[in-house]
């Protein structure tokens, strides 16, 4: 007889009780800078010293006094005298520039004391030890002044932020050669189905190649917050799927298995559960993946995700990832948006939550969103010709066309 799913929650709840049953705390490590790539900082880095430290220019020029250089012009030059040259590394008092002098200054040297402005070389011409200036410069003109970049004391990364690459220079260019961050969980995947075929093997008719969870584990991997083991796929046996999720519940953070959730007789992966732990909830009110479940076994988390790839990841989607969000204040796991503009009309079944994968294309200096699918749970390709989607509340019937929406985007 078919097991039917319990009251559907709501995508919010599911959440909520997901996110309680996550590890209170992730681990958090010293790592080397150079190695912090694509981690998440566990602190708020702050910075140690101005950037820039001092005035510096931002040009090849001269260095002047602006006030001795107003109303210069080509028609009437003024004529500063230069006392010497400035290049990077140079403190910012070898010179003084006093009235009527000037200093040559290379990109990236200090401001020599008494100077506040920069002529460049194209408003110049030198002759000899003089130099003839052919445009006035106001203030700080082609200086970049002291801690503009950033100040000592302020964060330079928030703690929660994913270190990309522009981080890791701002980090160095502070002297800082280590950097705290967030270890990672540790999680196993189980695949489930007499169906299903590992890639690799020869093909059988009527088998299916198992690709839902190795989806899984990339997508978790890909977030940087896992390390993931595939355990393999398991046949549509009580024994082999309890003995697989009791091995697993033991040694590994998060369980998360394929297939075996929905209600037919031979999804046997729920009967486990049943007997074992206790469900946090069964089926959530989401297209795809409305047989998305949550259950507590020996102590762990064990997420339930359909066996169909596009159902999984709307599970992780919008599931396990917000978790993670909502629990460690991940600001770097959030996925960028955009507003754009619809191409067809979405319809929704209210009551439900639905994400709908498009492609965004522009037209015009507009963004458009093209639905990519709006069905097919088990149309892996939807995932890799989309690149954002839209997400809409249970509590409307849909979107028209030519509305604008938020799109949050993928790459």
């Amino acid at each position: 007889m078919p097991k039917f799913l319990g009251r559907l929650i709501s995508v919010d709840e599911a959440v909520k009780r997901a996110a309680r049953l996550l590890p209170e705390h992730l681990p958090v490590g010293d790592i080397v800078l150079v190695n912090s790539l694509g981690n998440y900082s566990a602190e708020d880095i702050v910075a140690r010293i101005d950037m820039p430290e001092f005035d510096r220019s931002a040009v090849d020029g001269y260095a002047v006094r602006s006030i001795d250089v107003q109303g210069a012009s080509v028609n009437n030059p003024v004529v500063l005298r230069i006392v010497g040259s400035m290049k990077p590394g140079d403190k910012p008092d070898k010179y003084v520039v006093g009235s009527g002098e000037a200093v040559e200054i290379h990109t990236g040297a200090p401001l020599p004391r008494g100077a506040d402005a920069v002529v460049m070389y194209e408003d110049t011409m030198r002759v000899g030890d003089e130099v003839e200036v052919y445009s006035p410069v106001s203030p700080y003109a082609n200086v970049s002044r002291k801690g503009e970049d950033f100040s000592k004391g302020s964060v330079i990364v928030p703690r929660g932020e994913r270190i990309k690459a522009p981080h890791i220079g701002i980090i160095a260019s502070n002297g800082i050669d280590r950097v705290r961050v967030y270890g990672r969980l540790s999680a196993a995947i189980i695949s489930t189905g007499n169906e299903l075929l590992e890639p690799g093997k020869p093909y059988i008719e009527g088998k299916i190649y198992a690709s839902t969870g190795y989806l899984v584990k990339a997508y978790l991997e890909e977030t940087g917050l896992f390390k993931a083991d595939y355990l393999g796929i398991y046949p549509d046996d009580y024994d082999a799927i309890r003995e697989a999720i009791e091995y697993a519940t033991w040694r590994y953070d998060i369980v998360l298995t394929t297939g075996g959730t929905s209600v037919s007789e031979s999804d046997v992966a729920r009967d486990v559960v049943e007997d074992w732990g206790e469900w946090v909830f069964r089926g959530v009110a989401m297209r795809p993946g409305r047989p998305t479940s949550l259950a507590l076994v020996n102590n762990k988390p064990v997420l339930m995700l359909s066996g169909y790839p596009v159902a999984a990841w709307t599970g992780l989607e919008l599931i396990l990832r917000q978790a993670m969000i909502n629990k460690y204040g991940l600001r770097g796991l959030e996925r960028p948006v955009a507003i754009a503009i619809l191409r067809r009309s979405l319809p929704n079944r209210v009551g439900y939550t639905s994400l709908i994968r498009v492609r965004l294309i522009t037209r015009n200096n507009m963004i458009y969103a093209e639905p990519y699918m709006l069905k097919g749970s088990g149309v892996l390709s939807s995932l890799s010709r989309s690149n954002g989607y839209v997400v809409i509340p249970g509590h409307i019937e849909g979107y028209s066309e030519g509305e604008k929406v938020i799109v949050k985007m993928l790459d």
